[in-house]
């Protein structure tokens, strides 16, 4: 298995070694120091999956803003998250951090499971993030993406006071109001202390987080947390642990009850705020990356022109077939269509008339198939269709049914001209031996049947 690298960045060597010392890694996970002079040659090589820049009085924010905004073309290009350790927990270095381009801010006095935790997590992201860049390299070459490479998430808790929804869960403890005192200065908070009516709030929206204050045993909060993760319009809300002993805590428990972050009860309102807006913004993160992965999985699996697979994903899913049909004995139909006259169309009416035209292919072979057929686009004229459990003369009819639809089609293009289509199929029958690819170039075999 391939080492986490983590890079550390101190105004010296011996100011990253102070660095490295906060962070407690686990062993999969390698922390290297460096001083400012060389950090930018070794952020820009590629092998990090994690920049730490210890920011604060040694290093000031001008300085810490230019590295970042230098960093951000290999964050981008490698997938790479860049991350501010401070000292200095005020809002207002908090700020300016994330405005510089920082995807995260990582603030003492956590305490040091905190941080290990929260890098474990940023090591994660930034896996999620290098896969999203390799996709997008590889599908640079047949998608129209605007490009999926992602800026720093917004500041969540930056213009207006969060809103938030403290669930107490025991009050017998001074620490526990001393924070709830500070949950009320720094935040729009609604109090309560029975967790069934917290649930009832939860579901009307508009928070921004939810904080479990337990002063005496976590576990009903740690629990109440894992039944929040197991509904899904719940999954995305932030859920901060406050509790007097953080390190006494199983960490990996609480994180895999769904918990974001944990935070001791003796933060002042300050403190808390910025751990706030930090732990909202990396949520925030989180959430862009999910949604943005799988925007790019589906680019990267479906043609823009027709909506059918791509030729990599269609194929795989017709090996995927043949495996369960040979599993269960079931017949297996393909038919390759082709559009005899897309190249003339291009040549005449321009590139412009071949996409209205795949488009409306598409659509009338997305209609004219039953819900477990799945069209695929193997080139750029070139459609293969599976019909699984489907036998030789029952697919005939289905290809010959449909290849007349797509023939009786009138184009319509701008500027007034109409395009009738000439549509050929081809159709094999699966005989229980052959791979995927093998049973396609079977088709290419056969004589093309133009539609009558």
């Amino acid at each position: 298995m391939q080492a986490n690298r983590v890079l550390v960045v101190g105004k010296d060597e011996t100011h990253a070694k102070a660095g490295v010392a906060k962070i407690a890694a686990d062993k999969f996970t390698q922390v290297q120091a460096a001083s400012w002079m060389e950090a930018i040659p070794l952020a820009s090589s590629g092998r990090y999956q994690l920049v730490i820049v210890l920011a604060g009085a040694e290093i000031g924010i001008a300085a810490v803003t230019t590295f970042a905004r230098s960093a951000e073309r290999w964050t981008q290009r490698e997938g790479m998250m860049l991350v501010a350790l401070t000292e200095d927990g005020t809002a207002a270095l908090h700020r300016d951090l994330q405005h510089a381009g920082f995807d995260d801010i990582i603030h003492r006095p956590m305490h040091p499971t905190q941080v290990a935790s929260r890098v474990a997590i940023l090591l994660r992201l930034s896996t999620m993030r290098r896969e999203l860049a390799r996709r997008q390299a590889t599908a640079r070459g047949f998608t129209s993406g605007d490009g999926l490479f992602l800026a720093p998430a917004e500041p969540v808790v930056a213009s207006r006071r969060a809103s938030v929804l403290l669930v107490q869960f025991d009050q017998s403890a001074h620490c526990a109001e001393q924070f709830n005192r500070a949950v009320r200065s720094c935040t729009e908070a609604t109090i309560c202390d029975d967790p069934e009516a917290a649930r009832a709030l939860l579901y009307r929206g508009g928070l921004d987080a939810v904080l479990l204050c337990s002063a005496v045993d976590p576990k009903s909060a740690i629990e109440f947390a894992d039944r929040m993760r197991r509904v899904p319009a719940l999954y995305n809300l932030p859920v901060l642990l406050a509790t007097p002993e953080v390190e006494k805590l199983d960490l990996d428990m609480v994180f895999n009850a769904g918990v974001t972050d944990v935070a001791p009860t003796c933060l002042s309102s300050e403190q808390l705020s910025v751990h706030l807006t930090s732990f909202k913004r990396l949520e925030a993160l989180r959430a862009a990356l999910a949604a943005r992965y799988a925007q790019h999985v589906e680019m990267v699996i479906r043609d823009g022109l027709t909506g059918f697979a791509g030729h990599g994903f269609g194929m795989a899913h017709l090996q995927a077939t043949l495996r369960d049909c040979t599993e269960l004995s079931l017949p297996v139909a393909v038919a390759g269509l082709t559009i005899e006259n897309l190249d003339e169309i291009n040549a005449v009416h321009g590139y412009l008339a071949g996409d209205i035209v795949m488009r409306r292919v598409g659509d009338m072979v997305r209609r004219c198939i039953r819900g477990e057929d799945m069209a695929t686009r193997l080139s750029g004229s070139r459609i293969l269709v599976q019909f699984p459990d489907t036998r030789y003369a029952s697919a005939n009819v289905a290809v010959r049914r449909l290849a007349n639809v797509l023939r009786f089609q009138k184009v319509d293009l701008p500027g007034g001209a109409s395009i009738a289509l000439r549509i050929g199929y081809t159709l094999a029958c699966w005989d229980g031996d052959a791979d995927a690819r093998a049973l396609v170039a079977s088709l290419k075999a056969r004589k093309v049947a133009v539609a009558a």
